[in-house]
């Protein structure tokens, strides 16, 4: 079921950019009704049913958050481009030799593009909920060695073994929560 947005964000000027006939969702621009010039890159697992008429409740929180932390634009993209609101469809994809088309052929080229313009980065990509630990740890990496030299960000708390920042879906919209920088546990 697809939420909507919250009247603090810009419905009109949303911007997506996917590829929907390879069920994939490589970045939502959401412009938030704020004084402030800064931006903000989110980087979750993999996209569940926003786009850009309808929102989920992950992005709901993003954006609550976001906005509260005074961002005037929220770039939200994923480790895997691929729409699967269970984890077992990026899991089948990986078992079955096909990662990378659930991770989409332009999400790293973007991913390093994007970064070069925002103010922050936060990482809220979440435990590895679908098995492959290897793999998701590789992705990971790879990711992260993209963002080399980039301030990285994550909300509240980080896993025990300091690979899995909290996920934005169980964020607090408390808005005293502050971000620290993640250092890549490799």
């Amino acid at each position: 079921m697809g939420h909507t947005y919250k009247d603090y964000v810009v419905t009109e000027k949303i911007k997506y950019q996917g590829d929907q006939a390879n069920n994939l969702r490589y970045l939502l621009e959401i412009p938030l009704k704020t004084r402030k010039e800064q931006m903000v890159l989110v980087i979750m697992k993999n996209p569940s049913l926003a786009n850009k008429n309808k929102s989920d409740h992950t992005i709901n929180r993003v954006l609550k958050f976001c906005y509260t932390k005074g961002y005037s634009k929220v770039f939200v993209m994923n480790l895997y481009a691929y729409y699967s609101t269970d984890p077992k469809g990026i899991a089948k994809l990986i078992h079955n030799n096909q990662e990378h088309l659930a991770i989409g052929c332009e999400n790293d080229s973007l991913l390093l593009e994007l970064s070069k313009h925002v103010d922050d980065i936060i990482v809220a990509w979440g435990s590895n909920t679908f098995g492959c630990t290897s793999k998701y740890k590789k992705r990971i990496k790879d990711v992260t060695k993209l963002l080399e030299g980039k301030n990285l960000f994550y909300v509240e708390k980080v896993s025990k073994c300091s690979w899995y920042p909290k996920h934005a879906q169980v964020w607090s919209t408390n808005s005293g929560i502050n971000m620290h920088v993640w250092k890549p546990p490799f």
